[in-house]
């Protein structure tokens, strides 16, 4: 559970993507589930990866434990970027588009957005988004 400080940054952190998308506020805020390195990849990669958050819809966001998103600009980010999904989700953004077209265009906008926001403090660190939408069509079943 997320305690008062990480809340605090959460409203200032959705200001900051309003104000970078145009998203409204969101009308709810998500649940944030603050959990150990292993017990996050045990939970998305049922085993070892490098993820350091994620979304699910409807259940809120999973950020690592050895994330400093109160004093560190690079952890923020990356809670800002799994805010940017719970707005997406909120706003029902992309979903007239398939499973893997919808996944990579939210995406692209979140990393989009999550380098916007390093760029608007000044840091040189940036986000690949190394996935290409042409994978999309490879990974569709064949058609009949």
């Amino acid at each position: 559970m997320a305690t008062p400080v990480i809340s605090e940054v959460v409203a200032s952190l959705f200001l900051v993507v309003s104000q970078l998308s145009g998203y409204p506020p969101p009308r709810a805020m998500p649940e944030i589930h603050v959990l150990s390195s292993v017990r996050l990849q045990e939970e998305l990669c049922q085993g070892p990866c490098g993820v350091f958050a994620y979304y699910l819809d409807g259940r809120g966001v999973f950020i690592r434990d050895d994330l400093d998103v109160v004093n560190d600009l690079k952890s923020r980010s990356i809670l800002l970027h799994e805010l940017i999904h719970h707005l997406q989700h909120e706003h029902q953004r992309f979903t007239a588009m398939g499973n893997c077209e919808r996944w990579y265009a939210r995406e692209e906008e979140a990393y989009r957005m999550q380098n916007a926001y390093l760029s608007s403090m000044r840091t040189a660190t940036r986000f690949a988004f190394d996935f290409l939408p042409a994978r999309c069509r490879e990974l569709a079943p064949a058609s009949d």
